[in-house]
């Protein structure tokens, strides 16, 4: 992620880590197709006995999913203070499975990790500075055959849009300070094909804003209501 101190997007999670976790805790309806989406992807992809990344992993929500899936994963993250209640929860749930690493995205010691059977990244590579830079570095750390899976703001959504504009004439939501990439699964396809990552499949999910809820009941097309999408790929 961009490094201006304590400004940057991993200063702004850092501060708000217990908000996040409390977020999932108290209102788990407003993660609750973001979860469900996720854990059907995770599912279809995850190699039992296999190895896995969660680059960028937050609260941990999925590196705790892929745990009971997976042989190992490690969630890695630059916010030490998001890290602490991972381990933490680690300790409590006894997953000896499970590591996690303190780092910036992209990697500076990309060597100290072996590449994974699946690897990860919700939310999270649309603060990085360099994208392409972050992408090639995911096509390096997944296994032949295995799986990346990725979200990213959805470039055609038309909240996403009104909410752009509203920061530059408001500064609100602080939010869009860091967000620096926006995109779609065909131009998120032509990027990654070049690292030898094939796309599978996409998926898109919403926060659930006023003007999501609106498309929603009108019946307009998911890429225009929904504020984010997943998507799939294979390492050939």
């Amino acid at each position: 992620m961009s490094s201006d101190g304590g400004n940057d997007a991993i200063g702004f999670f850092s501060e708000r880590a217990e908000d996040f976790h409390e977020l999932y805790r108290a209102q788990p309806e407003f993660f609750l197709e973001r979860v469900q989406i996720w854990s059907e992807l995770l599912d279809r992809y995850a190699t039992p006995a296999g190895s896995a990344l969660d680059m960028g992993c937050g609260p941990g929500v999925f590196t705790f999913y892929l745990s009971k899936r997976v042989g190992s994963v490690v969630g890695i993250d630059g916010a030490s203070e998001m890290l602490q209640r991972c381990e933490a929860q680690r300790q409590e749930l006894k997953a000896d499975n499970v590591r996690f690493v303190q780092a910036r995205l992209p990697l500076e010691r990309e060597g100290d990790f072996e590449p994974a059977d699946l690897l990860i990244s919700s939310s999270v590579v649309e603060y990085v500075d360099d994208l392409d830079r972050m992408l090639a570095q995911f096509g390096r750390l997944v296994k032949p055959g295995g799986a990346l899976i990725l979200s990213l703001p959805n470039l055609a959504s038309l909240s996403r849009n009104f909410q752009r504009v509203k920061f530059k004439l408001t500064g609100e939501p602080e939010i869009y300070r860091h967000i620096k990439h926006y995109s779609l699964p065909m131009l998120l396809r032509r990027r990654l094909k070049p690292h030898g990552l094939l796309f599978a499949e996409a998926r898109y999910y919403t926060h659930f804003t006023r003007l999501a809820k609106i498309g929603r009941a009108f019946g307009w097309p998911r890429i225009l209501t929904e504020d984010l999408f997943v998507a799939a790929f294979r390492k050939i």
